[in-house]
């Protein structure tokens, strides 16, 4: 049997149950956004790594070598926030084709420098290899309080479903660049492709989340809205309902999909790459008033196993995750 039979997730599931024997000192291994280890006092470490790989992730017809390094390293510390903790030190492991322009590489550095003074990471060494196509890996170290680190498992019934921000910006963003014939106004396309190109993390907002205990489970949107919720409900054995009427979509994204005759909740539930934070908490928490950005509820942890969407009829139907699979023609 091949990997791309099986898919990704499925994946995951064998490689965690081969390693899951072999992790005796971490306290979460595989099945979270971020491995997490003791360290001192009340001080946990979180470690992370993401890759972009040329032509899978990226085509450097729509992506310049700064904006990719900004995109590397954001991406991860998006995992780093979704736990609830901080960023600190990095490695950068480059693949290179001979013929690599030194400027590409110093353009992606100077990409990755830029979003490091605004989340105060220190990059801090790497590895260089020959590769037949570019690649960049990130392995981030980061750090979390014992008492604020944030799971994928622990959502129970009754409790709601936030988002920050808006969703389906980023896989709009990416349409934008596929279609250059579409018409838009230049501050729109810029909108909607920076959040494609060069996303923010929601580290400040996590760090608040975190301060305040607000949420009960959390991960970032990085596969698709469908696709992360559903990674929460597998690690605390939940289901879930959501309701298309309150995702949260940008104007920019409603005008682009609109002209193309594209649903807005099918990019909002499987577009991905919007890298918000979605999370849980319990009615009682009073999240709006309780927190200084843009959240919004869409939904609700519940008993009965699997994911449903209550559409703008007021149908509820059962539906399966969407997002990005490596190993599937199916995104």
């Amino acid at each position: 049997m091949h990997v791309g039979e099986i898919g990704e997730v499925e994946l995951i599931r064998q490689i965690r149950s081969l390693v899951d024997k072999f992790q005796k000192k971490a306290l979460v291994g595989i099945g979270d956004d971020t491995a997490v280890i003791k360290g001192k006092g009340n001080h946990l470490f979180l470690f992370t790594t993401d890759t972009l790989v040329e032509d899978i992730h990226f085509k450097w017809r729509f992506i310049s070598a700064y904006q990719l390094g900004w995109k590397a390293l954001a991406v991860n510390i998006s995992d780093i926030a979704a736990m609830g903790g901080y960023p600190t030190f990095a490695l950068v492991t480059l693949g290179l084709p001979p013929r690599t322009l030194l400027s590409t590489v110093e353009d992606i550095y100077r990409g990755m420098q830029d979003l490091s003074l605004k989340m105060d990471v220190e990059i801090v060494g790497g590895d260089i290899v020959r590769s037949p196509i570019f690649f960049i890996t990130i392995s981030l170290l980061g750090e979390v309080e014992d008492q604020r680190i944030i799971l994928r498992s622990g959502a129970k019934p009754g409790d709601r479903i936030y988002i920050t921000g808006d969703i389906g910006a980023a896989a709009t963003g990416f349409i934008c660049l596929n279609k250059k014939e579409i018409s838009l106004k230049p501050e729109s396309r810029e909108f909607l492709e920076k959040r494609h190109l060069m996303p923010f993390p929601r580290l400040k907002e996590a760090r608040e989340i975190s301060r305040k205990k607000i949420a009960t489970a959390m991960i970032d949107t990085s596969d698709g809205l469908s696709s992360d919720l559903y990674h929460i409900l597998e690690e605390s054995n939940v289901g879930a309902e959501i309701w298309e009427d309150k995702f949260p979509i940008a104007s920019q994204t409603k005008e682009v999909l609109s002209r193309l005759n594209r649903s807005f909740s099918e990019v909002a539930l499987a577009g991905g790459e919007d890298y918000e934070l979605l999370f849980t908490a319990v009615p009682d928490k009073n999240v709006e008033e309780t927190l200084n950005f843009q959240v919004t509820m869409i939904g609700k942890i519940i008993e009965e196993k699997g994911l449903w969407l209550v559409n703008r009829e007021g149908e509820r139907k059962r539906i399966k995750p969407g997002g990005w699979d490596h190993f599937s023609k199916k995104i």
